[in-house]
């Protein structure tokens, strides 16, 4: 049982880094924080589900082309959403981005309401993928394999996109000084709707794979964008490697506290959550002194 619960927790956290990713990129480049950023992981989720009866059903082929139909909807969607709206807002009060990604929960929410109405949709599982492999003794869902191993080829197709390539070398640039981006003449905005768009895709792309492991409904935006500002606040605002490092972290500890502390699961991630603030306040304190 442990085992299991490890590795759901792992599934679990390396889904929840998708979404912490896309997160982190957009506030490392843009500063700004988008709470809007659960919504496009129901999105995707949404999206799958329209799509998967028109891509040959029930084979991991199809799902997989259904998530990438999906993941790229919502990209399209968030792109749109930064040049129409966000691009406006650049260098205004933080409190008026805060309450326009605010404002794009609430109309996504009852957008989906109205298209896909309010009762769980359920998004089949490919069969192929239905049953357990045996291991070690202990019986693990392939699903959640399938997905942990999903994940880990997006994580290092995205190391290898932001450490190799020009688009990557940008990232980093603007991350780091976008006032010297500007200055060699780099544009600015195509950066911003690029990372926005990458960063809507990384959450299409959770919710659509994450999508056959729970029902789907249009609330279900809330729970993921808590957890992923979660992992953002103890990974760190902006660093990538430290999204990664705790969404794992916090994948297990949710897996093996349900096993060992089942009313008190969620409780321990806000307890690390907690700890982490308070230790980088006391380190900040003793940088000062």
């Amino acid at each position: 049982m442990i085992a299991v619960q490890v590795v759901n927790g792992l599934m679990e956290g390396m889904m929840l880094f998708l979404v912490a990713s896309g997160l982190t990129l957009i506030f490392g480049v843009t500063r700004i924080v988008n709470f809007a950023h659960g919504s496009f992981f129901m999105l995707g989720a949404f999206f799958a589900y329209s799509a998967m009866p028109h891509l040959m059903p029930d084979t991991v082929v199809g799902f997989a082309l259904s998530v990438l139909v999906a993941a790229l909807a919502v990209a399209a969607l968030g792109a749109l959403f930064e040049l129409l709206v966000l691009r406006r807002t650049y260098g205004a009060d933080d409190l008026l981005q805060l309450i326009i990604t605010v404002a794009l929960v609430l109309v996504i929410r009852d957008l989906v309401r109205e298209v896909w109405g309010a009762n769980n949709v359920t998004v089949p599982m490919p069969s192929a993928l239905s049953g357990a492999v045996k291991f070690a003794g202990s019986f693990f869902p392939s699903f959640q394999l399938a997905l942990f191993g999903a994940g880990i080829v997006v994580v290092v197709a995205m190391v290898a996109i932001i450490r190799f390539t020009r688009a990557g070398i940008l990232l980093r640039a603007a991350t780091d000084d976008r006032g010297m981006v500007a200055l060699l003449g780099i544009p600015q905005a195509r950066i911003f709707t690029g990372v926005f768009a990458a960063g809507s895709f990384l959450a299409g792309l959770a919710g659509g794979l994450t999508a056959p492991f729970g029902n789907v409904n249009y609330t279900m935006d809330t729970t993921v964008i808590v957890m992923a500002f979660i992992v953002v606040v103890i990974g760190g605002m902006g660093n990538l490697y430290g999204a990664l490092a705790a969404s794992l972290a916090v994948g297990v500890i949710k897996g093996l506290g349900v096993l060992w502390f089942p009313r008190l699961s969620m409780v321990l991630v806000f307890l690390i959550m907690a700890a982490v603030l308070v230790a980088r306040s006391l380190g900040r304190q003793a940088v000062s002194k």
